[in-house]
Protein backbone atom coordinates (compact mmCIF):
# COMPACT_ATOMS: atom_id res chain seq x y z
CA UNK A 1 0.00 0.00 0.00
CA UNK A 2 1.40 3.33 -1.01
CA UNK A 3 1.80 6.16 1.88
CA UNK A 4 -0.61 8.36 -0.04
CA UNK A 5 -3.06 5.42 0.20
CA UNK A 6 -2.89 4.69 4.26
CA UNK A 7 -2.93 8.32 5.03
CA UNK A 8 -6.20 8.53 7.73
CA UNK A 9 -9.38 10.21 6.61
CA UNK A 10 -11.03 12.06 8.68
CA UNK A 11 -14.73 13.72 8.98
CA UNK A 12 -14.62 17.18 10.93
CA UNK A 13 -17.66 18.81 11.78
CA UNK A 14 -17.93 22.09 12.67
CA UNK A 15 -20.59 24.04 13.78
CA UNK A 16 -21.11 27.67 11.38
CA UNK A 17 -18.37 30.17 11.40
CA UNK A 18 -19.67 33.04 13.44
CA UNK A 19 -19.64 36.09 11.28
CA UNK A 20 -19.12 38.57 14.16
CA UNK A 21 -16.16 36.74 15.15
CA UNK A 22 -13.22 38.84 14.76
CA UNK A 23 -10.56 37.07 11.35
CA UNK A 24 -7.72 36.50 14.09
CA UNK A 25 -10.20 34.60 16.31
CA UNK A 26 -10.76 32.58 13.65
CA UNK A 27 -7.92 32.35 12.33
CA UNK A 28 -7.06 30.69 16.07
CA UNK A 29 -9.78 28.18 15.94
CA UNK A 30 -9.08 26.92 12.79
CA UNK A 31 -5.62 26.31 13.03
CA UNK A 32 -5.85 22.82 14.33
CA UNK A 33 -7.42 22.04 10.91
CA UNK A 34 -4.50 23.12 9.09
CA UNK A 35 -2.21 20.94 11.51
CA UNK A 36 -3.76 17.75 11.01
CA UNK A 37 -4.25 18.11 7.13
CA UNK A 38 -0.02 17.97 7.16
CA UNK A 39 -0.59 14.18 8.63
CA UNK A 40 -3.94 13.35 7.16
CA UNK A 41 -6.89 13.49 5.02
CA UNK A 42 -9.80 16.04 6.07
CA UNK A 43 -13.05 16.62 4.91
CA UNK A 44 -14.51 19.23 6.97
CA UNK A 45 -18.00 19.81 6.76
CA UNK A 46 -19.91 23.25 8.55
CA UNK A 47 -23.23 22.79 7.13
CA UNK A 48 -26.37 20.81 8.17
CA UNK A 49 -26.09 17.32 6.81
CA UNK A 50 -27.05 13.77 6.87
CA UNK A 51 -24.58 11.44 8.15
CA UNK A 52 -25.65 8.95 5.80
CA UNK A 53 -25.17 10.71 2.68
CA UNK A 54 -21.53 12.35 3.94
CA UNK A 55 -20.50 8.60 4.80
CA UNK A 56 -20.89 7.40 1.35
CA UNK A 57 -19.27 10.08 0.14
CA UNK A 58 -16.30 10.33 1.92
CA UNK A 59 -15.75 7.02 3.65
CA UNK A 60 -13.99 8.21 6.93
CA UNK A 61 -11.86 6.65 9.36
CA UNK A 62 -12.86 8.72 12.31
CA UNK A 63 -15.59 11.45 12.78
CA UNK A 64 -14.19 14.30 15.14
CA UNK A 65 -16.09 17.20 16.09
CA UNK A 66 -15.24 20.55 17.09
CA UNK A 67 -16.58 22.07 20.49
CA UNK A 68 -18.96 25.14 20.62
CA UNK A 69 -17.15 28.44 21.13
CA UNK A 70 -17.63 32.17 20.05
CA UNK A 71 -16.32 31.84 16.33
CA UNK A 72 -18.52 28.53 15.92
CA UNK A 73 -21.46 28.83 17.93
CA UNK A 74 -24.18 27.55 16.26
CA UNK A 75 -24.76 22.89 16.16
CA UNK A 76 -25.20 21.76 12.59
CA UNK A 77 -28.37 19.62 12.47
CA UNK A 78 -27.21 15.89 11.63
CA UNK A 79 -29.59 13.64 9.96
CA UNK A 80 -29.15 9.92 10.88
CA UNK A 81 -26.28 10.83 13.31
CA UNK A 82 -27.26 6.96 14.90
CA UNK A 83 -25.76 5.35 11.66
CA UNK A 84 -22.29 3.50 11.56
CA UNK A 85 -22.02 3.35 15.30
CA UNK A 86 -18.64 1.35 14.64
CA UNK A 87 -17.39 4.22 13.50
CA UNK A 88 -14.84 6.03 15.98
CA UNK A 89 -16.32 9.95 17.00
CA UNK A 90 -14.02 12.08 19.15
CA UNK A 91 -14.45 15.26 19.87
CA UNK A 92 -11.55 18.36 20.21
CA UNK A 93 -12.46 20.88 23.36
CA UNK A 94 -11.07 23.34 21.16
CA UNK A 95 -12.62 26.28 23.89
CA UNK A 96 -11.65 28.13 26.69
CA UNK A 97 -12.29 26.05 29.93
CA UNK A 98 -14.59 28.94 30.97
CA UNK A 99 -16.59 29.31 28.11
CA UNK A 100 -20.43 29.63 29.04
CA UNK A 101 -21.19 27.58 25.85
CA UNK A 102 -19.72 24.62 27.36
CA UNK A 103 -23.60 23.02 27.84
CA UNK A 104 -24.01 22.95 24.01
CA UNK A 105 -20.15 20.62 24.11
CA UNK A 106 -21.44 18.37 26.81
CA UNK A 107 -24.68 17.70 24.87
CA UNK A 108 -23.03 16.75 21.83
CA UNK A 109 -21.28 13.72 23.64
CA UNK A 110 -24.52 11.39 24.32
CA UNK A 111 -26.33 13.01 21.32
CA UNK A 112 -23.44 12.38 18.87
CA UNK A 113 -22.21 9.03 20.32
CA UNK A 114 -18.96 10.65 21.09
CA UNK A 115 -16.38 8.48 23.54
CA UNK A 116 -13.60 10.15 23.48
CA UNK A 117 -12.64 13.58 24.51
CA UNK A 118 -9.03 15.42 23.55
CA UNK A 119 -8.66 18.36 25.68
CA UNK A 120 -6.26 20.74 25.17
CA UNK A 121 -4.72 21.41 28.17
CA UNK A 122 -5.12 20.14 31.71
CA UNK A 123 -7.65 23.26 32.55
CA UNK A 124 -11.13 21.81 31.01
CA UNK A 125 -10.28 19.00 33.95
CA UNK A 126 -9.57 20.92 36.16
CA UNK A 127 -12.61 23.16 35.35
CA UNK A 128 -15.30 20.46 34.85
CA UNK A 129 -15.11 18.33 38.06
CA UNK A 130 -18.15 15.56 36.10
CA UNK A 131 -15.51 15.58 32.63
CA UNK A 132 -12.95 13.90 35.05
CA UNK A 133 -15.02 10.34 34.93
CA UNK A 134 -15.24 10.88 31.27
CA UNK A 135 -12.46 9.27 28.52
CA UNK A 136 -10.15 12.13 28.41
CA UNK A 137 -6.58 12.53 26.93
CA UNK A 138 -4.76 15.77 27.35
CA UNK A 139 -3.27 17.36 24.46
CA UNK A 140 -0.44 20.56 24.16
CA UNK A 141 -0.91 23.55 22.69
CA UNK A 142 1.28 24.18 19.38
CA UNK A 143 2.71 27.15 17.08
CA UNK A 144 2.85 27.06 13.15
CA UNK A 145 6.33 27.26 12.67
CA UNK A 146 6.12 28.41 9.83
CA UNK A 147 4.94 31.99 11.10
CA UNK A 148 6.35 31.70 14.63
CA UNK A 149 10.08 31.27 14.46
CA UNK A 150 13.29 33.50 15.19
CA UNK A 151 13.41 36.15 11.84
CA UNK A 152 16.45 37.63 13.06
CA UNK A 153 15.22 40.88 13.97
CA UNK A 154 17.18 43.77 15.56
CA UNK A 155 16.02 43.39 19.34
CA UNK A 156 15.03 46.89 19.52
CA UNK A 157 12.25 46.21 22.04
CA UNK A 158 13.17 45.25 25.86
CA UNK A 159 9.89 44.41 26.74
CA UNK A 160 6.22 44.07 25.61
CA UNK A 161 3.34 42.99 27.04
CA UNK A 162 0.87 42.09 24.81
CA UNK A 163 -2.92 42.62 25.68
CA UNK A 164 -1.65 44.39 28.71
CA UNK A 165 -5.20 45.90 29.68
CA UNK A 166 -7.54 42.82 28.92
CA UNK A 167 -9.33 41.73 31.85
CA UNK A 168 -6.80 42.66 34.63
CA UNK A 169 -8.83 40.60 37.16
CA UNK A 170 -8.30 37.28 34.95
CA UNK A 171 -5.30 38.37 34.51
CA UNK A 172 -3.84 39.55 38.05
CA UNK A 173 -0.19 38.77 37.70
CA UNK A 174 0.18 40.55 34.11
CA UNK A 175 -1.61 43.42 35.47
CA UNK A 176 0.47 43.98 38.49
CA UNK A 177 3.42 43.63 36.01
CA UNK A 178 2.32 46.24 33.46
CA UNK A 179 1.47 48.68 36.28
CA UNK A 180 4.75 48.58 37.55
CA UNK A 181 7.56 47.57 35.04
CA UNK A 182 6.66 50.45 32.85
CA UNK A 183 8.33 52.49 35.57
CA UNK A 184 11.71 50.20 35.88
CA UNK A 185 12.47 49.51 32.20
CA UNK A 186 11.39 50.53 29.01
CA UNK A 187 8.06 48.50 28.14
CA UNK A 188 5.85 48.11 24.98
CA UNK A 189 2.08 47.76 25.79
CA UNK A 190 -0.16 46.53 23.13
CA UNK A 191 -3.64 46.58 23.45
CA UNK A 192 -6.03 43.93 22.64
CA UNK A 193 -8.23 43.98 19.62
CA UNK A 194 -10.78 42.20 20.78
CA UNK A 195 -12.59 39.40 19.63
CA UNK A 196 -15.87 40.82 17.43
CA UNK A 197 -15.68 41.86 13.98
CA UNK A 198 -15.68 45.35 14.10
CA UNK A 199 -14.82 46.13 10.72
CA UNK A 200 -10.64 46.49 11.40
CA UNK A 201 -8.67 47.67 13.64
CA UNK A 202 -5.97 50.36 12.52
CA UNK A 203 -3.54 48.90 14.94
CA UNK A 204 -4.39 45.21 14.77
CA UNK A 205 -1.18 43.14 14.00
CA UNK A 206 -1.22 39.26 13.68
CA UNK A 207 0.46 36.11 11.87
CA UNK A 208 3.72 37.53 10.60
CA UNK A 209 3.66 41.05 11.90
CA UNK A 210 2.86 39.68 15.43
CA UNK A 211 5.47 37.06 15.47
CA UNK A 212 8.18 39.96 14.32
CA UNK A 213 6.93 41.70 16.93
CA UNK A 214 8.04 39.11 19.34
CA UNK A 215 11.22 38.71 17.70
CA UNK A 216 12.10 42.04 17.90
CA UNK A 217 11.39 41.94 21.57
CA UNK A 218 14.28 41.03 24.42
CA UNK A 219 11.64 40.03 26.53
CA UNK A 220 7.79 39.07 26.39
CA UNK A 221 5.24 38.84 29.16
CA UNK A 222 2.47 36.64 29.14
CA UNK A 223 -0.05 35.72 32.28
CA UNK A 224 -1.19 32.09 33.09
CA UNK A 225 -4.54 33.79 34.06
CA UNK A 226 -6.10 33.26 37.44
CA UNK A 227 -7.23 29.56 36.39
CA UNK A 228 -3.14 29.05 35.61
CA UNK A 229 -3.15 27.40 32.40
CA UNK A 230 -0.71 27.98 29.35
CA UNK A 231 -2.19 30.18 26.50
CA UNK A 232 -0.63 30.42 22.96
CA UNK A 233 1.48 33.29 23.91
CA UNK A 234 3.60 31.14 25.82
CA UNK A 235 4.99 29.00 23.32
CA UNK A 236 4.80 31.79 20.75
CA UNK A 237 6.93 33.94 22.58
CA UNK A 238 9.59 32.18 22.55
CA UNK A 239 9.54 30.41 19.59
CA UNK A 240 9.93 33.67 17.41
CA UNK A 241 12.84 34.22 19.47
CA UNK A 242 12.18 36.18 22.73
CA UNK A 243 12.47 35.35 26.51
CA UNK A 244 9.32 34.24 28.27
CA UNK A 245 8.56 36.24 31.31
CA UNK A 246 5.29 34.53 33.24
CA UNK A 247 4.29 33.68 36.83
CA UNK A 248 5.61 30.34 38.43
CA UNK A 249 3.35 28.00 37.26
CA UNK A 250 2.79 23.86 37.42
CA UNK A 251 1.31 24.30 34.12
CA UNK A 252 4.10 26.14 32.23
CA UNK A 253 6.18 22.86 33.85
CA UNK A 254 3.90 20.49 31.74
CA UNK A 255 5.51 21.97 28.29
CA UNK A 256 9.04 21.88 30.12
CA UNK A 257 9.51 25.42 31.16
CA UNK A 258 11.76 25.94 33.94
CA UNK A 259 12.95 29.41 35.29
CA UNK A 260 16.02 30.68 34.15
CA UNK A 261 16.46 27.60 31.66
CA UNK A 262 14.47 28.22 29.49
CA UNK A 263 12.25 31.47 30.25
CA UNK A 264 12.13 33.98 33.68
CA UNK A 265 9.36 32.91 35.95
CA UNK A 266 8.60 35.06 39.20
CA UNK A 267 6.41 36.61 41.29
CA UNK A 268 5.08 40.35 40.25
CA UNK A 269 7.40 42.33 41.71
CA UNK A 270 10.96 44.05 41.81
CA UNK A 271 12.74 40.50 42.18
CA UNK A 272 11.29 39.71 39.07
CA UNK A 273 12.49 42.98 37.46
CA UNK A 274 15.97 42.52 38.84
CA UNK A 275 16.36 39.15 37.65
CA UNK A 276 14.82 40.72 34.30
CA UNK A 277 17.44 43.14 34.38
CA UNK A 278 20.18 41.14 35.67
CA UNK A 279 19.95 38.80 32.62
CA UNK A 280 19.63 41.74 29.91
CA UNK A 281 23.03 42.60 31.56
CA UNK A 282 24.44 39.46 30.93
CA UNK A 283 24.58 38.81 27.13
CA UNK A 284 25.69 35.24 27.68
CA UNK A 285 22.95 33.57 30.03
CA UNK A 286 20.46 35.96 27.88
CA UNK A 287 21.32 33.84 24.41
CA UNK A 288 21.20 30.83 26.40
CA UNK A 289 18.12 31.13 27.87
CA UNK A 290 16.44 32.52 24.59
CA UNK A 291 17.83 29.45 22.93
CA UNK A 292 17.21 27.36 24.78
CA UNK A 293 13.69 28.29 24.82
CA UNK A 294 13.23 28.78 21.26
CA UNK A 295 14.77 24.81 21.17
CA UNK A 296 12.08 23.61 23.62
CA UNK A 297 9.06 24.67 21.62
CA UNK A 298 10.53 23.95 17.88
CA UNK A 299 11.50 20.43 19.13
CA UNK A 300 7.77 19.54 21.00
CA UNK A 301 5.15 22.15 19.96
CA UNK A 302 4.89 22.57 16.87
CA UNK A 303 2.16 21.20 13.80
CA UNK A 304 4.39 19.22 12.20
CA UNK A 305 4.47 17.60 15.76
CA UNK A 306 0.93 17.68 16.44
CA UNK A 307 0.51 14.02 15.70
CA UNK A 308 -1.52 13.14 18.70
CA UNK A 309 -5.30 12.24 17.59
CA UNK A 310 -3.68 10.46 14.68
CA UNK A 311 -0.95 8.42 17.20
CA UNK A 312 -3.99 7.88 19.57
CA UNK A 313 -6.16 6.84 16.33
CA UNK A 314 -3.40 4.00 15.23
CA UNK A 315 -3.75 2.89 18.56
CA UNK A 316 -7.17 2.16 18.53
CA UNK A 317 -7.73 0.75 15.76
CA UNK A 318 -4.76 -1.79 16.64
CA UNK A 319 -6.38 -2.63 19.78
CA UNK A 320 -7.25 -6.12 21.05
CA UNK A 321 -10.18 -7.46 22.71
CA UNK A 322 -9.98 -6.49 26.71
CA UNK A 323 -7.55 -3.84 26.10
CA UNK A 324 -7.87 0.30 26.27
CA UNK A 325 -6.02 3.05 25.57
CA UNK A 326 -3.90 4.41 28.25
CA UNK A 327 -1.71 7.89 27.42
CA UNK A 328 1.24 8.12 29.08
CA UNK A 329 0.93 11.28 31.30
CA UNK A 330 -0.08 14.79 30.00
CA UNK A 331 0.69 15.16 26.35
CA UNK A 332 2.27 11.45 26.75
CA UNK A 333 2.41 9.00 23.94
CA UNK A 334 -0.64 6.36 23.43
CA UNK A 335 -0.50 2.61 24.45
CA UNK A 336 -2.85 -0.57 24.85
CA UNK A 337 -3.33 -1.22 28.15
CA UNK A 338 -5.39 -4.27 29.61
CA UNK A 339 -9.16 -2.91 30.32
CA UNK A 340 -10.53 -2.15 33.89
CA UNK A 341 -12.86 -0.53 35.72
CA UNK A 342 -9.51 1.22 37.68
CA UNK A 343 -7.63 2.17 34.56
CA UNK A 344 -7.33 5.37 34.22
CA UNK A 345 -6.83 7.30 30.72
CA UNK A 346 -4.29 9.02 31.67
CA UNK A 347 -1.80 7.21 33.40
CA UNK A 348 0.64 9.17 36.67
CA UNK A 349 -1.74 12.37 36.17
CA UNK A 350 -4.33 13.35 39.43
CA UNK A 351 -6.58 16.26 38.27
CA UNK A 352 -5.74 18.74 40.82
CA UNK A 353 -8.73 22.14 41.09
CA UNK A 354 -7.91 25.27 39.92
CA UNK A 355 -8.04 28.01 41.98
CA UNK A 356 -11.96 28.79 41.07
CA UNK A 357 -11.99 24.84 41.88
CA UNK A 358 -11.05 25.34 44.79
CA UNK A 359 -13.22 28.06 45.28
CA UNK A 360 -15.97 26.06 43.78
CA UNK A 361 -15.54 23.05 46.01
CA UNK A 362 -15.63 24.78 49.28
CA UNK A 363 -19.01 26.69 48.49
CA UNK A 364 -20.52 22.83 47.70
CA UNK A 365 -19.42 21.30 50.84
CA UNK A 366 -20.50 24.34 52.70
CA UNK A 367 -23.90 23.20 51.24
CA UNK A 368 -23.69 19.66 51.39
CA UNK A 369 -22.56 19.71 55.20
CA UNK A 370 -23.57 22.70 56.46
CA UNK A 371 -20.46 24.81 56.72
CA UNK A 372 -20.12 28.64 56.53
CA UNK A 373 -22.22 29.36 53.76
CA UNK A 374 -21.17 33.49 53.95
CA UNK A 375 -17.50 32.43 53.41
CA UNK A 376 -18.99 30.21 50.43
CA UNK A 377 -20.46 33.49 48.92
CA UNK A 378 -17.30 35.61 49.60
CA UNK A 379 -15.32 33.22 47.74
CA UNK A 380 -17.94 32.88 44.83
CA UNK A 381 -18.20 36.31 44.50
CA UNK A 382 -14.25 36.62 44.04
CA UNK A 383 -14.27 34.48 41.66
CA UNK A 384 -17.05 36.36 39.94
CA UNK A 385 -15.03 39.24 39.59
CA UNK A 386 -12.00 37.21 37.68
CA UNK A 387 -14.26 37.45 34.58
CA UNK A 388 -17.69 38.41 33.73
CA UNK A 389 -19.18 35.12 31.98
CA UNK A 390 -17.64 32.06 34.20
CA UNK A 391 -21.16 30.59 35.22
CA UNK A 392 -20.21 27.83 37.63
CA UNK A 393 -20.38 30.53 40.77
CA UNK A 394 -23.88 31.55 39.64
CA UNK A 395 -25.43 27.98 39.82
CA UNK A 396 -23.66 27.95 43.33
CA UNK A 397 -24.94 31.11 44.40
CA UNK A 398 -28.58 30.33 43.09
CA UNK A 399 -28.42 27.15 45.52
CA UNK A 400 -27.09 29.12 48.21
CA UNK A 401 -29.79 31.61 47.67
CA UNK A 402 -32.23 28.75 47.58
CA UNK A 403 -30.67 26.98 51.18
CA UNK A 404 -31.59 30.65 52.53
CA UNK A 405 -35.55 30.84 51.30
CA UNK A 406 -34.63 33.54 48.76
CA UNK A 407 -36.80 32.70 46.21
CA UNK A 408 -35.96 35.89 44.40
CA UNK A 409 -32.34 35.47 44.20
CA UNK A 410 -32.60 32.09 43.39
CA UNK A 411 -34.58 32.64 40.20
CA UNK A 412 -31.62 35.08 39.35
CA UNK A 413 -28.96 32.73 39.40
CA UNK A 414 -30.19 30.35 38.39
CA UNK A 415 -31.24 31.00 34.87
CA UNK A 416 -28.42 33.40 34.56
CA UNK A 417 -25.93 31.65 32.41
CA UNK A 418 -28.92 30.27 30.31
CA UNK A 419 -30.54 33.91 29.75
CA UNK A 420 -27.47 35.54 28.91
CA UNK A 421 -26.53 32.73 26.19
CA UNK A 422 -29.51 32.79 25.24
CA UNK A 423 -30.43 36.66 23.80
CA UNK A 424 -28.75 36.20 20.54
CA UNK A 425 -31.03 32.87 20.11
CA UNK A 426 -32.64 30.41 21.70
CA UNK A 427 -30.45 26.96 20.91
CA UNK A 428 -27.28 29.20 22.50
CA UNK A 429 -29.28 28.85 25.83
CA UNK A 430 -29.70 24.94 26.18
CA UNK A 431 -29.81 24.50 30.19
CA UNK A 432 -27.08 22.60 31.72
CA UNK A 433 -28.28 19.19 33.13
CA UNK A 434 -27.60 20.74 37.16
CA UNK A 435 -29.55 24.24 35.98
CA UNK A 436 -32.65 22.06 34.92
CA UNK A 437 -32.63 19.87 38.06
CA UNK A 438 -32.90 22.94 40.16
CA UNK A 439 -34.98 25.13 38.05
CA UNK A 440 -37.46 21.91 38.44
CA UNK A 441 -37.66 22.02 42.26
CA UNK A 442 -37.82 25.76 42.43
CA UNK A 443 -40.24 25.72 40.39
CA UNK A 444 -41.96 23.15 41.89
CA UNK A 445 -41.46 25.04 45.88
CA UNK A 446 -42.81 28.17 44.23
CA UNK A 447 -45.99 26.83 42.64
CA UNK A 448 -44.61 28.53 39.47
CA UNK A 449 -46.69 26.05 36.85
CA UNK A 450 -45.70 27.58 33.55
CA UNK A 451 -41.85 27.05 34.87
CA UNK A 452 -42.45 23.50 35.84
CA UNK A 453 -43.93 22.43 32.60
CA UNK A 454 -41.27 24.05 30.40
CA UNK A 455 -38.46 22.30 33.22
CA UNK A 456 -40.40 19.03 33.49
CA UNK A 457 -39.95 19.01 28.95
CA UNK A 458 -36.33 20.08 29.45
CA UNK A 459 -35.81 16.86 32.11
CA UNK A 460 -38.14 14.33 30.28
CA UNK A 461 -35.31 15.32 26.81
CA UNK A 462 -32.11 15.28 29.36
CA UNK A 463 -30.50 12.08 31.27
CA UNK A 464 -28.69 13.48 34.70
CA UNK A 465 -28.85 11.81 37.87
CA UNK A 466 -29.50 15.61 39.74
CA UNK A 467 -32.87 15.51 37.89
CA UNK A 468 -33.61 11.64 38.10
CA UNK A 469 -33.68 13.04 42.25
CA UNK A 470 -35.94 15.95 41.47
CA UNK A 471 -38.33 13.69 40.14
CA UNK A 472 -38.07 11.07 42.19
CA UNK A 473 -38.30 13.76 44.94
CA UNK A 474 -41.89 15.82 43.25
CA UNK A 475 -43.18 11.99 42.66
CA UNK A 476 -43.50 11.28 46.34
CA UNK A 477 -39.95 10.56 47.58
CA UNK A 478 -41.52 6.57 48.22
CA UNK A 479 -38.97 4.53 49.37
CA UNK A 480 -36.62 2.91 47.02
CA UNK A 481 -34.79 -0.75 47.53
CA UNK A 482 -32.16 -0.36 45.23
CA UNK A 483 -31.00 3.07 44.71
CA UNK A 484 -28.65 1.99 41.62
CA UNK A 485 -31.35 0.11 39.92
CA UNK A 486 -33.20 3.27 40.03
CA UNK A 487 -30.56 5.62 38.59
CA UNK A 488 -30.54 7.85 41.93
CA UNK A 489 -27.42 6.46 43.59
CA UNK A 490 -24.67 7.89 40.81
CA UNK A 491 -24.56 8.85 37.08
CA UNK A 492 -25.42 6.33 34.60
CA UNK A 493 -23.41 5.80 31.37
CA UNK A 494 -24.85 7.91 28.34
CA UNK A 495 -26.17 10.48 31.11
CA UNK A 496 -24.99 14.10 29.76
CA UNK A 497 -22.37 15.98 31.58
CA UNK A 498 -22.68 19.18 33.49
CA UNK A 499 -20.52 21.79 33.85
CA UNK A 500 -21.22 22.50 37.15
CA UNK A 501 -19.72 21.22 40.83
CA UNK A 502 -23.29 20.72 42.37
CA UNK A 503 -25.38 17.56 41.16
CA UNK A 504 -23.19 14.09 41.01
CA UNK A 505 -22.73 14.37 45.15
CA UNK A 506 -23.62 11.31 47.28
CA UNK A 507 -27.36 10.19 47.17
CA UNK A 508 -27.11 11.24 51.27
CA UNK A 509 -25.54 14.17 50.80
CA UNK A 510 -28.26 15.29 48.63
CA UNK A 511 -30.76 14.83 50.05
CA UNK A 512 -29.31 16.34 53.44
CA UNK A 513 -29.33 19.37 51.26
CA UNK A 514 -32.68 19.13 49.61
CA UNK A 515 -34.03 18.93 53.22
CA UNK A 516 -32.51 21.98 54.24
CA UNK A 517 -34.24 23.96 51.28
CA UNK A 518 -37.24 22.81 51.79
CA UNK A 519 -37.49 23.20 55.61
CA UNK A 520 -36.28 27.16 54.88
CA UNK A 521 -38.34 27.52 52.08
CA UNK A 522 -41.25 26.36 54.63
CA UNK A 523 -40.11 29.27 57.31
CA UNK A 524 -39.38 31.67 54.57
CA UNK A 525 -43.24 31.32 53.59
CA UNK A 526 -44.20 31.44 57.22
CA UNK A 527 -42.51 34.78 57.09
CA UNK A 528 -43.35 35.98 54.33
CA UNK A 529 -47.44 35.33 55.37
CA UNK A 530 -46.77 36.46 58.78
Amino acid sequence: MTAAASRVRILCVRAQPNPASAPVLSAVVDEWMHALALHCDIEMIEQDFDLIEVYERVRPDLLLFDSIHWGRKHRLNIANIGAYPELPRALLANNDPHDPMRPLMMDMLPAYGIDTVFCTGIEDLQQMNELRRFNCFVLPKFIDSAVFHDYGEAKSIPVTIMSAHLFPTYYPWRAQVTAEIQHVMPTLLYTHPGYTNGGGNSFEIWDESYARMLSRSQFCVADTTALDYVVRKHLEIPAAGSVLVSPPSEALKDYGFADMENCILGAAGAELYAKIMAVAGDPERYARIRSNGHALVHARYTRQAWTHILDWFACRRALKPGEKIQQDGVFGAFRAVPAGADVAPIANFAVQDNPMGVKLRAAREALLTGGDLAAAVDGLRDAMSWIGHVAEPWLMMGVIAFALGDLENTAHWLTRRSAAQGRDAPALGLLDPCEIAWLLLFAYVNADEELFEQMSDCAAATSHVSIRRVQWLIDGARPVADLAAAGLDRPRPGDRLSIHWLGDEDFNSWFGLIQKVLAANVKAAADRAA
